[in-house]
């Protein structure tokens, strides 16, 4: 039987061949997830818009905060992301093929899932090509360390422990704007483990700003089937029950004194935040029949906005604002 850790780290391969089939597809622009995929799927058409609603979520915020902390006083590039639980994650070459970068980004996850990255990074030319001149291969393979970009090795539930000094080590900045992003991570964390983290953030970082995006609604019929078909495969969401509506998510924040939280849910970000024309465009990819399912489903999962203060880099930017 595998490690309950084992498990939960396959959720990252399952994460890129859903996003690997929207890719495919032509649900979302991202060239560089089929080189982390060795056997691609095709997804049922629910997924893929699942998918692209979720992709979407995500960049229109690193885009936002990008285009937020380009520039300094000085002309210089400023702000950084850390990104909690990366797996195979492609946002950083998508970011630095189009110039849309902050002055540091972190990628976090399990040693032997950054070793996997690292390897599949080298192999490709295309990905390899975008990695920083300075980028060497540090811990035994598992690891990639640059001025701009570094790939760490680290369990969160020892982050102020484990994953802060390596985070320090590579030249995190306290005091600069910082946007921690957090796709399905935390949920499968003990709520002492991911209240943690946020402690952590909220005492230690003057301008930090997050996402995440979580599943919700562990009490009706549909998320009680949800979590059962997830045990079924030797996971649990151990934050659900702590953290399970949209009030509550955004609520954490806002009792550690967070400045703002908006939470919205992925059937209201598909309905009303994806431009009409973005949804015609889905339409004549795949038709989908199960739309009442796919509803209920994306009522099920949730993206979260939050950020400590009111900052000129966070003031302007919202999960609710276009692209």
């Amino acid at each position: 039987m595998e490690s309950s850790d084992a498990v939960v780290q396959g959720t990252s391969n399952d994460a890129a061949v859903s996003r690997e089939s929207a890719a495919r597809l032509g649900y979302i622009d991202d060239p560089f997830i089929r080189h982390f995929v060795k056997r691609p799927l095709r997804r049922a058409p629910l997924i893929n818009r699942g998918t692209h609603s979720r992709f979407d979520g995500v960049q229109r915020i690193l885009r936002q905060f990008i285009q937020q902390t380009q520039k300094d006083s000085q002309g210089h590039a400023c702000g950084q992301i850390v990104v909690l639980g990366a797996g195979m994650d492609t946002s950083y070459f998508l970011l630095r093929q189009q110039g849309l970068l902050p002055r540091r980004y972190f990628e976090i996850d399990f040693s032997d899932i950054t070793a996997k990255k690292a390897a599949t990074v080298y192999r490709s030319s295309a990905l390899r090509a975008l990695l920083p001149e300075d980028t060497v291969v540090a811990e035994g393979g598992s690891e990639l360390h640059s001025a701009e970009y570094s790939l760490l090795g680290g369990d969160l539930r020892q982050f102020e422990s484990q994953v802060v000094p390596k985070l320090m080590a590579r030249g995190f900045d306290c005091s600069e704007p910082t946007l921690f992003l957090s796709e399905c991570v935390l949920i499968y964390l003990d709520p002492q483990h991911s209240d943690a983290i946020l402690n952590w953030i909220t005492a230690n970082v003057a301008h930090a700003g997050i996402l995440t995006y979580e599943q919700i609604l562990p009490t009706d019929r549909f998320g009680q089937m949800m979590i059962e078909n997830l045990r079924a495969r030797g996971l649990e969401l151990r934050g659900l029950h702590a953290y399970p509506t949209l009030q509550s998510n955004s609520q954490r924040f806002l009792d550690l004194g967070w400045h703002s939280a908006v939470a919205v849910d992925l059937a209201t970000y598909h309905e009303q935040l994806l431009e009409p024309l973005e949804r015609e465009r889905l339409a004549k990819i795949e038709f989908l029949d199960e739309w009442e399912e796919f509803i209920l489903l994306a009522q099920h999962y949730a993206f979260t906005f939050a950020f400590t203060s009111q900052s000129s880099h966070f003031a302007h930017m919202d999960i609710e604002k276009p692209n």
